[in-house]
Parts: structure tokens; sequence; C-alpha cells
């Protein structure tokens, strides 16, 4: 939703996965930024569909990830599926010689998604034609594509230069040469051990839990409940915790076993399934019904899941050919909407009609719609795929072992009717819906903690960002400080807000810091009127807040840019 946020996570995943130097240490890959560029605009949020681009949105929204990874030196882009402005990215040279190379300097590798040469034929006639226009667009490598291989009859047709050819055969040597395979062929992998995995999958976790909501501070369990009831189909599964196309994994750990190890001695830990997955089979209703009649509290653990069947085929371009039944995320698996299975939700109403205290957990690859969860649990989180290590992190949390430290990288919506959602959207009046509200059900950076913090005003010492954050609640905490700018004049349309700068602090009961974050060039620059990155003078307000939402009521401070 947010291109600073999806930058910074950008560069970082750059910079752990592949490390410094020239040459690739043993522990270390090279990254292919995928997918250049547009593909999170399909229409219908279908995979490899058109995307309806103007260049300001692909400049403002989907470009700058993409420009983070190459500063940062990825090794390699993959070219997307869908087309942009009428021209398919594989074939579009203004997109990947004239912006990537000439505009932006990239000299690494750049190849195409599985088999989108080949589709290149339905505009040039025939694959050989195809591979010509890609390699003169600026592909270097293809995959799985039947056109490349006449890259030799394209030269002699003059259809593509041999400049072209002996370029592209360059820079997939020079790669191969920085990987050192031609040093030593047949590189063995380094080894991991398994506590060392462990460890860092259950922090990942741990960091990525978010509260949503807790209005009545059912979380974290307390000492009085000695009887929790764990229900639906997540409940005691890792299969559904992981992502799509992961590897076959060693057993995890489940919400269920994790709770029954780490719940306070004496705390009766008790399971029903509840309802399937998808579809409506309800037919485990009336025991999870009795369990959590029985119990002082109840865990839902409700969701989706990308989780595939061993035995799953593959299209030659990667894609699943047979699906397993219960997925509902993943590649070739778009839905058009945003519902959890109706059993599910049948569960929901059941349970909390029991009048037992009911915390929801979403295990999920995309936010799900889920108000009602909102009215009637007491509680709501989301684990989104935690890994195979996520029930321990998810009961951490629950149990108050662990506070929860996730904020959401992307608006919820209420309902799929409601889409698009995006807090940075252009700062335009925008009307409400007749039959219902227009705004997302969380907003992006929300996310709450066991204790309380108060943010003082914001504070302006030239482009540095100055606030007192306080901890006024009983517990430690953390909090996430975003700093949101409003441009209030300049050469083209702005956003209602633009995320600038975050930073999060862990804070003991009663603490107070002050948080200090620059404004650089980076951070206040434009897309002007000429599709150029540039800083642009004049007045600015600077919001700082723990959301997109409570940024639009901060007191902003101005700031006067000046170049």
């Amino acid at each position: 939703e947010d291109p600073h946020l999806a930058a910074r996570l950008t560069e970082a995943l750059v910079r752990g996965m592949q490390g410094e130097g020239e040459r690739f240490a043993a522990d270390k890959a090279p990254v292919v930024l995928k997918h250049f560029a547009g593909q999170g605009a399909t229409v219908g949020g279908r995979n490899s569909a058109e995307s309806e681009l103007g260049p300001r949105e692909l400049h403002e929204i989907h470009l700058p990830a993409a420009r983070a990874g190459i500063r940062a030196g990825a090794a390699a882009v993959m070219a997307a599926y869908n087309e942009v402005d009428g021209l398919p990215c594989s074939g579009n040279r203004a997109l990947l010689t004239g912006l990537l190379r000439d505009r932006w300097g990239f000299d690494g590798l750049v190849m195409a998604d599985g088999l989108a040469v080949d589709r290149l034929a339905r505009i040039t006639g025939d694959k050989v034609c195809a591979g010509a226009l890609a390699l003169h667009a600026g592909i270097d490598l293809s995959l799985w594509d039947e056109g490349f291989t006449h890259l030799a009859e394209a030269v002699e047709r003059g259809l593509v230069g041999e400049a072209a050819l002996d370029a592209a055969v360059a820079r997939v040597l020079r790669l191969k040469f920085r990987l050192g395979l031609f040093d030593q062929p047949s590189t063995r992998p380094v080894p991991v051990p398994e506590h060392t995995g462990r460890a860092l999958g259950t922090a990942l976790a741990r960091a990525c839990v978010t509260l949503l909501h807790n209005p009545a501070g059912v979380l974290p369990i307390g000492p009085s409940v000695r009887r929790v009831a764990v229900l639906g189909p997540h409940a005691a599964t890792t299969a559904h915790l992981l992502g799509d196309y992961t590897a076959p994994q060693r057993p995890g750990t489940t919400v269920l076993d994790a709770l029954r190890r780490l719940a306070p001695p004496g705390t009766d830990v008790r399971h029903a399934r509840g309802c399937a997955l998808t579809g409506d089979d309800r037919t485990g209703l009336p025991e999870a019904v009795a369990t959590a009649t029985a119990c002082d509290l109840a865990v839902l653990v409700l969701g989706g899941s990308s989780a595939r069947t061993p035995d799953t085929e593959f299209d030659a371009n990667g894609a699943a050919r047979t699906l397993a039944p219960e997925m509902t995320c993943g590649e070739g698996v778009d839905l058009a909407g945003l519902r959890l299975g109706e059993a599910q939700y049948a569960l929901l109403d059941a349970v909390t009609a029991t009048g037992t205290p009911t915390v929801v957990v979403l295990v999920q690859g995309r936010p799900h719609a889920v108000p009602e969860a909102v009215d009637r649990a007491d509680a709501l989180l989301t684990a989104w795929y935690p890994g195979p290590w996520g029930g321990e992190a998810v009961a951490e949390v629950l149990l108050g072992l662990t506070e929860p430290a996730g904020r959401l990288p992307l608006s919820v919506p209420r309902s799929a009717a409601h889409l698009p959602v995006y807090y940075n959207h252009k700062d335009t009046e925008y009307g409400s819906y007749a039959d219902g509200d227009a705004g997302p059900l969380f907003s992006f950076g929300h996310g709450l903690s066991y204790t309380t913090f108060a943010y003082g005003p914001t504070r302006l010492t030239g482009h540095t960002v100055e606030v007192d954050v306080t901890n006024t609640g009983t517990r430690p905490g953390r909090t996430v400080v975003q700093v949101y700018l409003r441009r209030l004049r300049t050469p083209v349309w702005p956003r209602s807000l633009e995320l600038r700068a975050f930073q999060g602090v862990q804070l003991a009961p009663g603490e107070c810091r002050t948080v200090a974050l620059r404004l650089g060039a980076d951070q206040l620059s434009l897309v002007d009127a000429d599709l150029e990155t540039t800083v642009v003078p004049g007045p600015v307000e600077i919001r700082v807040a723990g959301s997109a939402r409570e940024a639009l009521d901060a007191v902003p401070a101005v700031l006067d840019v000046r170049v």
C-alpha cells in the first residue's frame, strides 16, 4: 500500500540476502526483484491481467520499491507478465531500457517471467519475432520460453542486432562469475543449525503478530482463566501457517500445542476443530459450542490457506495446475471476495452466542474482511502466515509472554465492495457510501499494545522531526512512531497523507523518550509534472502518530521546504 514502507523493506531484503561485495558469500544469494512493474494493480486482482495505470500512479506508487532495491544493489530484475499502457513489460523497451538501465543506471540481469516471452507472439505474429522483441526491449534471460531458443535466427533475419545479444550474454555470464559457478561449479549449501532457524523464525513471527481489537482488555489471558477452548480449522495444524510455494518442512508448532505447553500450570486447554476451512461444513459446531460453553475463554483460530499438497502438479510457467482443496490464497488462486469460508462465520456466531469471552486469531496471506469479529468477539489479532513456529509466537502474545508488536502494512477493508481502500489516496473530497462507512475497518499502521502511549507535540529543528513518546500504561511495550507528510502547495494534485519516516521504540512503564527522525531529500521529494523525482519548495504539514488514521487528527507542524 505504501511506497516508502515497501522501499525500506526491499532495501533490507536485498542487503540481508545478498550481503556486501562483488562476489556472493556461500550463505548468500542473488536477489531478483519481481515483478517489474505494476503487477500489484492488475484488473480485478487477477494474476497476469493487464494493469490500467497512468504514468503518475506507476511512478508514485509502484516504482519506488523497485528503485530502492536497485540502489541497494539487487543483482537482477524480473519483468512482469502484465502490460502497462498496452505494451507487455517483457517487450517494453521504455520500461526495461529507457527507465531501468538508462535513467536508473541498472547494469544487472533482467529476466522474463515463465513463458512471458512467448506470450509476445500475440503481437509479433510468431515466437522468433517475440524473442527478438524481448531481447531488444532489454530481456537478458528467458524462463522456459521457446522464443529465446531462436535468437540466432532472429539475428540472421535482421530482427535484432548481434550487439544486443552479446550484451545480454555478458550480463548472464557476469552474474555466474559473481556466484563463483566457474570456480566451484558444485557449491554445497551452508548448513544452518535447526535451533538457529527456529529462533529466527519465531522472532520474525512475534514481530508480525498484530493486535487489532481488544476494547475490554480480554488479552493478555489473565490468571483467572483456568479453562481455554482452542477452536477453528487452524488451531491444530502447521500446514496453514506457511506461505505459497513453501518447501516441505520439519514438524512445527501449532497454536494448540504451544498454548498447552506455555499456559500456566493447571490450565485446562481443550480443543475442537468446529468447522471446515472452506465451504459450509458445520458438522463440528455442536462439539465446538459445548467446548466453548465449558470454558472461561475461547480462542478461535480462523483464516485462509496457501497450503499445497505434496503431489501438486505445476504448469511450465510455475503456476499450480491442481490446487489443494483448501487453498484460498496463492498463485493461481485469485478470489473475487475477501470473505472466509462460510462455515467459519457460523462457528464465530455460535461460539460468541455462548457468552464465553472469545478471541479471534486470523491466519492469512491476504487481509480478510471480518467485521463480524469486531462486532461479536472480544479481541482480534492477525498472525499473517507466521511460519512453522508461528503457533508459539501466537501463544506467547495471547498469554502476554510477548507484547504484540506488529503494525498493519495495509488498510483492512470492510468488504470487497469497498475496494480499493488505501490511506494515501488523492487529497480530494471523498464522499461516503449511502449504504455504509467508506473508511477501512482498520487503517494502515494500526496495531495495539497491552499498554498505552502518549505522543507529545511535534517539534521541528530544521528538517529533523522530534516527538516525546511516553508509555502511560503498566506494562512494557513497543510503539511505532510514524511521520506523515501532507503537502500544502505542489505542482501536481497531492495525496492526502504520505508516510515518510518511522521508528519503533520500546518503553518501560512510565518511561518517556524523545524520538528524532531526519527528513532528507528522499523523504521530501515528489514526482513532478515531468515525472521526475525532485524536491519542490513550499510548506508541508508534518503529522506524527501511531497510524494513518490517527495522523488525520494529529496537530501538524509546518515545515517550509527549501531547495
